[in-house]
């Protein structure tokens, strides 16, 4: 850890911007699976999913499910989406908050369809949504697809299952664990000017 993460706020929500747009590029990145929590409708829960796109410059995180997923509701009915992200190997933490827009069949949806492998898409063609009850241990996809990704043509009919959820992020968290002494800051956005306002927070 440089000493500019070590106290300048500025270097930090780089470094954090940074590492997240490395984790949506990159599988192998640990940012590439966070975990996303929700709060809302009565219900909370916290599911990992794979970060798909990050952009500083938007202030966007986004993922892919599956429109019929519960996840979908709890998103459309709270007010606050959260993201946790964890580095062992650089013992950083990064949490994120902010509001989610869910995207289904519409143009934001179909750009980032087109951007999906074959392999993912055969995930939108299961039969029934996620967490229907089950008999027995089952994929959910049609015998077809079991053991092979779908066709380009064959995959087009997952579409109208396929959901982008987009959290625009309002305050960002910085944690740096040391045997020396954690570090942690905050930043929150400040939409009247435009810019992030970071503080120091005790860790």
């Amino acid at each position: 850890m440089t000493d500019a993460l070590l106290t300048d706020l500025a270097a930090i929500l780089d470094a954090a911007w940074a590492a997240l747009e490395a984790g949506a590029q990159q599988s192998k990145h640990p940012f590439h699976t966070p975990v996303v929590a929700t709060a809302g409708a009565g219900d909370c829960d916290a599911r990992v999913v794979v970060l798909r796109r990050a952009s500083s410059e938007a202030r966007e995180l986004a993922f892919h499910t599956d429109a019929r997923a519960p996840k979908v509701r709890l998103l459309q009915a709270c007010h606050t989406t959260a993201w946790v992200f964890y580095d062992p190997a650089a013992k950083v933490q990064v949490r994120a908050k902010g509001t989610t827009t869910v995207h289904i069949g519409d143009a934001a949806a179909a750009q980032a369809w087109a951007r999906t492998k074959l392999m993912s898409r055969r995930c939108y063609l299961a039969e029934t949504a996620p967490s229907t009850p089950a008999d027995e241990p089952t994929s959910g996809l049609p015998a077809a697809f079991r053991t092979r990704s779908p066709t380009a043509q064959e995959s087009e009919a997952g579409f109208v299952n396929f959901a982008l959820c987009v959290t625009t992020v309002m305050r960002l968290e910085w944690l740096y664990l040391s045997a020396r002494g954690h570090r942690r800051a905050a930043f929150a956005w400040d939409a009247g000017a435009a810019q992030w306002r970071g503080h120091w927070l005790t860790p």
